[in-house]
C-alpha cells in the first residue's frame, strides 16, 4: 500500500511538472511577441520609400533589425532584455537621385532605451545620452508612452495591436514616431512626423516629406 501511495505521489508530481512546462511554453516572450527573430519571415510594407522589407536576425550577441527598400536602408543593432529594447548602433542610407544620397552611422554613449518591456498601457519612459556620427556629437532625448491597445485595420485583415508614441529630440531637431505592434508578428504600422534634421530631415528637405508611413501589406515565409 505504501509503495502504491508513493507511486501515486511521484506520478502526481510528474504531472504537475509537465503541466508547468507546458504553461511556460505557452507564455510568449517579448522577443517572439514584437521582434520575431530567426523565424524565416520577411515583413513587407508599403512605405513612403516604396516597397520595404524588414527582417530580424541574431548576429552574435545582438539582434539586427534590417529595413530596406530600393533606395532606403535603416539597420539597427539591438539588445533585448527583460526590461526593454536597447539600441547600440543605427545605420541609415537614402538615395534620391543617382548623384544625390546621404548615409550615416550613429552610436551612443550608453545603450539607448527604444522601448520598455513589457509594453504595458500607460507606461512612460525617458532616455538621455550622446549620439556620435563621424566627428559630430549631439545630445539625444527619447521620451515615449505606451498609448494602449487598438484594433488596426489593414489589407491583411484586422490586428490587435499595442500603440506606442515616441519623441526623439536632438541638436538637429525633433521627430515623432507612432508605432503599432502586434504579438507574434511585430510592427504592423509606423508613422513618422519629421521636424528635425538627420537623414529624415534630408528626406523632408529634398522630397518634401513631412510625414513618412510604413503599412504592413504582406508576410512572407522563406
Amino acid at each position: 500500500m505504501k509503495i502504491i501511495l508513493n507511486s501515486i505521489i511521484i506520478l502526481f508530481i510528474i504531472v504537475l511538472i509537465t503541466n508547468a512546462d507546458e504553461k511556460i511554453k505557452e507564455v510568449p516572450n517579448n522577443i517572439s511577441n514584437y521582434f520575431p527573430v530567426n523565424n524565416n519571415t520577411t515583413l513587407v510594407y508599403k512605405s513612403s520609400f516604396g516597397r520595404s522589407l524588414t527582417r530580424y536576425f541574431y548576429d552574435k550577441e545582438f539582434i539586427i533589425s534590417s529595413n530596406e527598400a530600393d533606395k532606403f536602408k535603416y539597420i539597427q543593432k539591438l539588445l533585448i532584455k527583460d526590461d526593454g529594447v536597447y539600441v547600440f548602433e543605427v545605420y541609415q542610407y537614402l538615395q534620391i537621385f543617382i548623384f544625390i544620397k546621404k548615409e550615416g552611422r550613429y552610436t551612443y554613449s550608453k545603450p539607448l532605451l527604444r522601448l520598455p518591456l513589457p509594453l504595458t498601457p500607460g507606461k512612460e519612459w525617458q532616455c538621455k545620452c550622446d549620439e556620435y556620427s563621424n566627428s559630430d556629437t549631439n545630445k539625444v532625448i527619447v521620451t515615449g508612452k505606451v498609448i494602449g491597445s487598438e484594433i488596426l485595420k489593414t489589407t491583411l485583415g484586422n490586428y490587435e495591436t499595442i500603440k506606442v508614441e515616441t519623441k526623439i529630440e536632438s541638436g538637429t531637431g525633433k521627430n515623432t514616431v507612432t508605432e503599432w505592434y502586434s504579438a507574434g508578428i511585430g510592427l504592423v504600422k509606423a508613422n513618422i512626423i519629421i521636424e528635425g534634421g538627420g537623414l529624415m530631415g534630408f528626406a523632408r528637405d529634398i522630397l518634401g516629406y513631412g510625414e513618412i508611413n510604413f503599412d504592413l501589406e504582406e508576410i512572407k515565409k522563406d
